[in-house]
């Protein structure tokens, strides 16, 4: 009976999916394993998905943009942007953290609006439209922090960053609530059926009923909040807020999305997916600083992987 519960299991759809990612993760985890004691140990395992808190975080909001066929090269620009706003707030402006962590989801919200209502109203090129926001709002950084580092974080926003619960992290939760919310949204939702449909098809599903122009503005709007969400976090890690905060994050996000098997042409992709993409890559940073890799070697190594990753999540839906 066991045997027949774990080969259904196998032949399962979803998980034939994601063997490949699977394997991959299995096959670095013992390579690190042998290569260093320290790998396995239950502390740097909740090192390494405390690490990856902000890349799985962003990758949720990614995942929306690249499902509809788009991309989002915001996410960074805009984490680095509200996580500069709410610290101000708190900070300088004396705000309490709940009221100010809102604004910053707000201010999130509306710039992935922004965003999503030009791509879907004027049919400007995704990659072109956020290219241009990601250099607008990593100049508005600067403003915000005026060039400079904003520290003196009080303990309740620190708490978020660099806090724990019951001996875990509390960016894990965040991270891990993110991914359940959004599992929901894609899988139990009729928005989340709309976000495939128009990925898969945009005329056809234009033609069903589906009002695919807000679909599109809805999707980058959630990308806009859990950058937002992302920023917070990153600020309270680093204790401040920094002007080049989240810079380059957009790649980690989409690495982790391709990976995961979302699809650069839209209709495809799932929760699942993403997290063993974020994972993988978290690993992999891991494993390469353990080993004392030169940083310079772990962007070499990182790259061939996300190509490799990508080559054969591509092959595997062909053959499909």
């Amino acid at each position: 009976m066991k045997n027949k519960s774990i080969q259904k299991v196998l032949n399962n759809s979803n998980f034939k999916s994601y063997s490949g990612l699977i394997l991959v993760i299995i096959v670095v985890s013992v390579f690190m394993s042998i290569r260093s004691e320290n790998f396995m140990t239950p502390t740097n395992i909740l090192n390494v998905l405390r690490q990856i808190s902000v890349y799985g975080i962003l990758a949720c909001g990614m995942a929306f943009a690249m499902m509809t066929g788009g991309i989002d090269l915001t996410v960074g620009s805009t984490a680095g942007v509200c996580g500069a706003l709410v610290t101000k707030f708190v900070v300088e402006g004396n705000m309490p953290l709940v009221p100010a962590i809102l604004i910053g989801l707000l201010v999130g919200a509306l710039l992935g609006l922004l965003s999503g209502i030009f791509i879907a109203k004027t049919g400007i090129p995704p990659f072109i439209m956020t290219l241009g926001m990601q250099i607008t709002l990593r100049g508005a950084c600067y403003l915000i922090c005026e060039g400079k580092p904003i520290g003196n974080i009080p303990d309740s926003m620190l708490q978020l960053g660099i806090g724990s619960l019951g001996g875990i992290p509390i960016p894990i939760f965040f991270m891990l609530g993110t991914f359940v919310v959004v599992g929901i949204i894609l899988s139990r939702t009729s928005f989340g059926r709309s976000v495939y449909a128009v990925g898969g098809n945009y005329q056809a599903a234009h033609h069903s009923g589906i009002n695919a122009q807000r679909v599109i503005m809805y999707a980058y709007m959630i990308s806009g909040i859990c950058a937002a969400l992302a920023g917070v976090i990153l600020s309270a890690r680093n204790a401040s807020a920094q002007p080049t905060a989240g810079n380059a994050f957009e790649t980690e996000a989409i690495a982790a999305c391709a990976m995961g098997g979302v699809s650069f042409s839209g209709g495809k992709g799932a929760v699942v997916g993403i997290f063993f993409g974020a994972l993988l890559m978290g690993i992999i940073n891991n494993g390469m600083n353990l080993l004392y890799i030169s940083s310079y070697w772990q962007l070499v190594v990182k790259g061939i992987i996300i190509i490799a990753a990508v080559i054969y999540s591509i092959f595997n839906s062909r053959k499909k």
